[in-house]
Order: structure tokens, then C-alpha cells, then sequence
């Protein structure tokens, strides 16, 4: 299996997921969805689309808002990297590897 270029700048392992979240931009509530998420960003999906740079808060659950900034368009959202303080990085990590574990239990106990 290959890997594209944009795989191997990733920082961080990207988890996939789909979750409807909302955004926080100019004082509005947005709804979108998490498409994908890692301990440096995520890819949202949302009806509007906010230029390259725009500073937005995402809700995260479990964690509350975080702040981040959009950092490339997509074909189907926004690409943002987390802007936050170091005490919400630790719950994002406590919450990531929550994910993984219950993917991992997922695959554990398929039966074909």
C-alpha cells in the first residue's frame, strides 16, 4: 500500500469518524460535522464555507469549545488545526484514545 505526500506531513494519526458538533464564528452557533479527528485538528463538514486562516471554536464533547484556525479546503469541508490551551489537550488525548480503544474493540469482536 502507498502513501500520499499529505499522509506523510501528518503530524498526528488521524481517526475517522462521523459526529455532528457545531462550530462557534462571529458570535454564531454553526452546526457541522466532524469528518475525522487527531490531537493537532480535524476535518469538519459545514453548510457555509469560511475562507483559509478564519478563527473559529469547535465544540468537542466531553471537552467543550476549542479554539482553532482553518488551514485548507476540501472537497467535501474545512481542514482545522487545534489552537488550545494545554490542560484541553490532554482531555482531547484522554478522549482520542478513548476512540481508538473502542475501535479496536470493534474489529475485536467482529464475526463473520
Amino acid at each position: 500500500m502507498t502513501t500520499t505526500k499529505a499522509e506523510n506531513r501528518r503530524a498526528h494519526r488521524r481517526i475517522m469518524m462521523t459526529g455532528e458538533t457545531e462550530i462557534a464564528h462571529d458570535g454564531a452557533r454553526l452546526p457541522a460535522r466532524i469528518l475525522n479527528i487527531s490531537l493537532g485538528g480535524a476535518g469538519l463538514q459545514m453548510d457555509m464555507r469560511l475562507p483559509d486562516a478564519t478563527e473559529i471554536s469547535v465544540e468537542i464533547e466531553n471537552i467543550g469549545l476549542i479554539p482553532a484556525r482553518i488551514v485548507r479546503q476540501m472537497e467535501d469541508g474545512v481542514g482545522i488545526r487545534f489552537e488550545f490551551s494545554e490542560e484541553k489537550e490532554q482531555a482531547l488525548i484522554r478522549q482520542i484514545a478513548g476512540l481508538v480503544a473502542a475501535k479496536r474493540r470493534e474489529q475485536f469482536y467482529v464475526v463473520s
